[in-house]
Order: C-alpha cells, then structure tokens, then sequence
C-alpha cells in the first residue's frame, strides 16, 4: 500500500496593520454600505450570515433601494426563458453584454425586435450616458452619438429605440431632451413640469434632426426606454400625471390616456406590467387586495381608453405553490404574494395567449383563457434564502425584455 504525505498547512500570521485596517472597516458603518453596495446580489444573499451586523444593513430597505440604483455599475448576468417546447435555458445567445469594454459596465435599456438599446453612465457627467445599438444575433454594435449641441451640455438626455424589419431594416432613435439647459423649468422655479424637446436620430442618415416644438411634462415622467408598439412608443407618467404617446412616422405626441387611480389611493399609480405582443399594449394595475386576482387591460386602437381584455385568478396556483404566501406579512398587504408577471404572450390563436409569472425560484406559464398553469423552468434556488428580503427578488430579475433573432445589421462595427 502506498502512503500519501500528507499536505502541509501554512500559516500566515496577518500583521498588525493589516488587522487594524481590517477591523476599521468592519466598525464604520458607511464604509462597509459604500463597499456591499458595489457586490452582486447573490453575494449578498450569502453575506447576509456573516454577522447580525451584515444583515441587518442588507434586510434595510433603504440600502435595496441605493442598490437598485448602483446595479448598472457592476456587471449583470442575463439568464433566457423559454417560451417554446424547449425547457433548458442552457442555449443563451449570451450571458454577459460584452461588446465594448466600458469603466461603468453595460445594461440593457430595451428590447425591440431583435435589437438592444444599451447603454453605460459617465461618471464624469451625471446627466448623460453612452448609448449602443447592439445585435445579439449578430454581434454588430453602433455607439449612439448624442445630438452634438448636447455632447458637452449638462442636459438630460432619455433615448428610446424605434424598430420594425417588416417595414424597415432602418432604426430610428427617439431623444427626450431639456431644450435649453439653463431654462429648463418654466416660468414658476416651483413648478413640477419642464419643458421638453424631441430629437430623431435615424440609422440611415446617421444624423439627429429636431422634430416638433417642445412640449411640458412632469418631471417625474420617464421617457426613458420607451415601449415600442405598432409604431409607437409609450411612455407613462408617474403617479397620476400625464403618459405620452409618440407616432414616429408621422412625428406626432398627443396624450395617453390612463385608467383612474382610485381616490384612496393618493394619486400613486401602480403599475405592475406594461407591455406589447402582437402588436397589443397591455397594462395591469394592482391597488387593493387581493393581489391574486386582477385585470389585464388593452389599449384601444384608436388610444381613447382601456377595456379588460383578460380576468385573472392566481387562487389555484397559490394553492399549487405554497411558497408565493408571504405568511409573515399582513393578508391585506399589497405584497402578501409574492409574484411578479416577466411578460404577455398574445398568439396567432388568441385562446392559446398565456403569461409568464416569476414565482420563488420558478417561472409559470399560466393560460390567460382558463388560469390553466405549468412550470416553464426553475430559477435561483437561492432564492429560497432571501424570500424575506422582497426587494431583493425584484432587483435579481430588474430587466425583462423579448428576444427575437434578426440579421437586420446595425453598423460597421463588430465584436472581435
């Protein structure tokens, strides 16, 4: 019989500094929020039994919420969903935006037919951003140049992707912008609404050109990523303040009308879903108990108003799936269950549309004929360790978009 030695263990004995630097961090309190904010959620996840300490700043609230906005420093890992028969997630088109090597990482603004409007901050101007048009099928991407009145102005910029290859195999970009950046706010400094200014930018001239006068909104209106529908792209207003709709070949912005927000409800919309298929614009909105049974709407052609075009009960897939009950949480609690919708499918075959909920570690698909459900494919099993931290689970899976293979190209420009 041959004997193994066995291995040697080597000591390291940290220096006195070392320990000294050490313990600093782990006493001040901002330092070590500065430092959890910038780890990956699922790390996270792990640090939270480090210590009570470590759970506790991770279990707060406000820390979730300065992680949402600190999540497009580091770099998001994309997972695909099937929607076909196919029930692996192991033939990803990609894992990682890659295609350019930028200081502040990449993410994903939005999705339309095949291609993605990306972008990354520049820590030197906290008012802009670098845009992209990447194809992920062909791994072609085009740097977005911002209107070049704008390259150097300290003025917000929110740009929006138009795409349609059975129309065109030519993009346009929509730019919300401020149209002077010193005069911005209206007459009254108090006023909640500027005024703003739309630019088109068009891959086929490569040039930006002004469309319209400039129009008044809320300052809390995100014209950021705009859904793209049947040549259209939306954008809601917050709380209960005007939504826009934008015609983009025929440049017109006329007002998008929006379902009431109950009185009781100060005036704050919530929005669950908003999202297109088949050329459909679809809204959910969720404002009393229970959350578990609700309406799917559908804008009318003519954009003056909504009607139910779906009537959901989730009953019997809580029944079937114990886990989405938040027990420790009040029944009448808005967020008792814990769900979210990632999309609507409309078919060719309207009764064989169906929708896809995010359930703890679980996507459904569930019918939206008959409430008929079955499971897509598992997620996270980690998820099981964070069903108490609900914020969490929202920024695990913050960007859901489709996507729809096109060679349609984009630029000259490829990845190596």
């Amino acid at each position: 019989m041959l004997s193994k030695k066995r291995p040697r263990i080597r000591i390291v004995r940290r220096s006195d500094k070392y320990s000294q630097n050490a313990e600093a961090i782990a006493n001040n309190y901002d330092l070590l929020i500065l430092i959890l904010v910038r780890l990956p959620v699922k790390s996270l996840l792990r640090f939270k039994s480090v210590s009570k300490t470590w759970h506790s700043i991770i279990s707060d609230p406000e820390f979730s919420r300065r992680l949402s906005l600190n999540i497009s420093v580091n770099k998001p890992e994309y997972g695909f969903i099937p929607l076909g028969n196919k029930s692996s997630t192991d033939d990803a088109p990609f894992k990682y935006l890659d295609f350019i090597n930028h200081s502040s990482g990449l993410k994903v603004v939005q999705s339309c037919n095949g291609l993605l409007l990306c972008s990354s901050s520049r820590y030197y101007n906290n008012f802009n951003y670098d845009y992209y048009i990447y194809n992920p099928t062909t791994k072609q991407f085009v740097t977005i140049p911002l209107p070049s009145n704008l390259q150097n102005a300290r003025v917000v910029c929110r740009l929006s992707l138009a795409f349609d290859p059975t129309k065109s195999l030519h993009y346009r970009v929509v730019c919300v912008r401020d149209p002077d950046p010193w005069l911005n706010i209206l007459d009254d400094p108090e006023s909640n609404y500027v005024s703003q200014q739309i630019e088109i930018y068009s891959s086929q001239t490569r040039s930006w050109r002004l469309s319209g006068r400039p129009f008044l909104s809320h300052v809390n209106t995100g014209f950021g990523g705009g859904l793209f529908c049947n040549g259209t792209i939306h954008w809601l207003g917050a709380y209960n303040n005007t939504s826009f709709y934008f015609n983009v070949e025929d440049e017109e912005l006329r007002d998008l009308p929006m379902p009431p927000i109950p009185d009781d409800w100060e005036d704050l919309r919530r929005v669950l879903y908003f999202g297109e298929s088949r050329n459909h614009l679809h809204l959910i909105e969720i404002y009393r108990p229970p959350t578990s049974r609700f309406s799917v709407y559908e804008v009318e052609s003519d954009y003056s108003g909504w009607f139910v075009k779906y009537n959901i009960n989730l009953d019997p897939l809580i029944v079937a799936y114990p886990g989405m009950v938040r027990t420790y949480w009040d029944p009448s609690d808005l967020n008792y269950y814990a769900f979210s919708i990632f999309y609507i499918v409309r078919e060719a075959n309207d009764e064989e549309s169906y929708m896809v909920l995010h359930i703890p570690e679980k996507v459904i698909r569930c019918s939206l004929k008959d409430g008929s459900f079955k499971k897509i494919c598992d997620l996270d099993a980690n998820e099981a360790e964070y069903r108490s931290s609900p914020a969490l689970i929202l920024l695990a899976y913050c960007c859901v978009g489709e996507f729809i293979q096109t060679l349609s190209p984009v630029s000259q420009q490829s990845r190596e």
